[in-house]
């Protein structure tokens, strides 16, 4: 209990200090500050809860919005580089499609999604593909054993890195080579 109340006040105290208001119980901080934040998904309210307990330090949790349309927005301007596919790549010089869909959320929306699909797949929350909105990765493979990724734009379209001897390219969704899910990717 005495480590909680420590941990507790140096949690106060730096609230206090980055000029945040805090309202406080012995095992919660909360800081009562809400943004209204909007996405493709539609508008919710985003506040920021710390909690700490006597086994941890200060752990953060946030809801942070994903700007979907910076994603799609840099995904459809990729598509007009004439960026050549090559494996492993994550550069305007090449890449690969999980280097894409990285490479992408990074500059985007300033989230690292790793350079592997299964990795990826990691930093999303599971949907159908019929529910996929602009800025949701799409995944071809069974969930833990995807092959490839591509970022879906909307209108039943997406940008992907699709094979050596290929440019990254907007591609059409059909049945020939249909995505098997979809993911909404956490911020």
């Amino acid at each position: 209990m005495k480590l909680s109340k420590i941990i507790l006040s140096l949690a106060f105290a730096g609230t206090i200090l980055s000029g945040v208001a805090t309202s406080a119980s012995a095992d919660t901080v909360t800081y009562p500050s809400t943004q209204a934040a909007t996405n493709n998904r539609g508008t919710y309210n985003q506040t920021q809860t710390t909690q700490t307990t006597p086994t941890t330090s200060a752990a953060t949790a946030t809801t942070a919005a994903t700007d979907t349309s910076a994603v799609v927005t840099l995904a459809k301007q990729l598509a007009s580089q004439n960026i050549p596919y090559i494996w492993g790549g994550e550069s305007l010089t090449g890449m690969d499609c999980s280097g894409l869909t990285d490479y992408v959320y990074q500059k985007a929306a300033g989230i690292t999604l790793g350079h592997y699909t299964v990795t990826q797949e990691s930093h999303v929350t599971k949907e159908t593909v019929a529910a996929a909105q602009p800025g949701d990765l799409l995944f071809w493979g069974s969930q833990g054993a995807s092959y490839h990724v591509a970022i879906y734009i909307g209108n039943n379209q997406y940008v992907a890195a699709p094979q050596p001897g290929q440019n990254v390219q907007i591609q059409t969704i059909n049945n020939a080579f249909m995505p098997s899910f979809a993911g909404h990717v956490n911020g």
